[in-house]
């Protein structure tokens, strides 16, 4: 009997350490108070001399089970409301829980929720509008950028200079995005701007550190920032000062499964142009135009060749 009672009493113990965990906003006495539980839990311990007391079992068995409770029954099944409309929110982390407590995390996620509705509303609307338009536009577009592949002798960057900024122009406004092609530099193992419409060049991407365009090339489709920002790489802190709001990153040559060759990124700023940028790039039309710049460098490619 008594060693059952010693069980229970650190599952008790294990039970109130875990409410004070997870219930309450840590503050700086949240982790004195923490260790006191566990001082109470050490002290039967100590007075028997034994190494291991049926408390600390108790203890521990509780703390186990109740942290996979709360991670897989509580904090999983609220992020994937977050995941089901195609977001990562880096503040809505495990961690987080912990340091805010139940209620907090509870709120963060219906107040999370509620936007990324309003978001996911206002992006079915630019959808229907955007295949509306297309209908019209991108024959014409396709048949534009494709026509002019054989209608005169461009080299490489002029076509995708042409490609990128008749995209721009076809299909937003001027101001509200841009276009860069990067390409390695083999030495220094960066991807450096060949060719860009932003104002100023952008800095290089080291691919020993993470980045957009080695993921790209992982995953083997174009990323966008929104949904993907611990794969960002900052490179003159657009996207940190508002000057655009969200980007697209596409590995469109590589080398080999994880040498990037050359990429495309858009930009873009505003509802309305984020919108359309998610709209082209899940109907795969964003893969369409890269593909023309593909074909392009291949045939040029071929040419040198022979």
């Amino acid at each position: 009997m008594d060693s059952i009672a010693s069980f229970l009493i650190g599952l008790l113990l294990s039970f109130v350490f875990l409410l004070d965990i997870f219930i309450s906003k840590k503050t700086k006495g949240a982790f004195l108070r923490a260790f006191i539980y566990l001082f109470s839990v050490a002290l039967p311990t100590i007075y028997s001399g034994k190494f291991v007391s049926m408390v600390v079992y108790g203890f521990s068995i509780g703390v186990v089970i109740g942290f996979f409770i709360v991670y897989f029954g509580v904090y999983k099944k609220a992020i994937r409301k977050i995941e089901e409309l195609d977001d990562k929110d880096e503040d809505l982390e495990f961690f987080n829980l912990l340091m805010n407590g139940y209620s907090d995390f509870k709120n963060k996620i219906k107040e999370k929720r509620k936007v990324l509705e309003k978001q996911q509303e206002k992006y079915n609307k630019t959808y229907l509008k955007v295949h509306d338009e297309l209908k019209k536009s991108l024959p014409k577009f396709i048949l534009d950028i494709y026509s002019s592949m054989h209608s005169k002798d461009d080299d490489f960057r002029t076509y995708s200079t042409y490609v990128m900024t008749k995209f721009i122009n076809d299909f937003f406004s001027n101001s509200n995005a841009r276009f860069t092609l990067r390409i390695i530099d083999q030495e220094k193992n960066e991807m450096k701007c060949k060719i860009t419409t932003r104002e100023t060049e952008p800095n290089n991407i080291p691919l020993n550190q993470a980045n957009m365009i080695s993921q790209s090339l992982k995953v083997n489709k174009p990323l966008i920032y929104s949904e993907n920002k611990k794969y960002h790489f900052d490179t003159n802190t657009s996207i940190e000062t508002k000057i655009f709001d969200d980007y697209v990153t596409y590995c469109i040559i590589a080398q080999d499964k994880d040498r990037p060759i050359i990429s495309v990124n858009l930009d873009v700023k505003g509802d309305e142009s984020i919108n359309k940028m998610k709209a082209f790039v899940k109907t795969n039309i964003f893969t369409i135009v890269c593909d023309a710049l593909v074909l392009y460098y291949k045939i040029e490619n071929s040419k040198e060749r022979s």
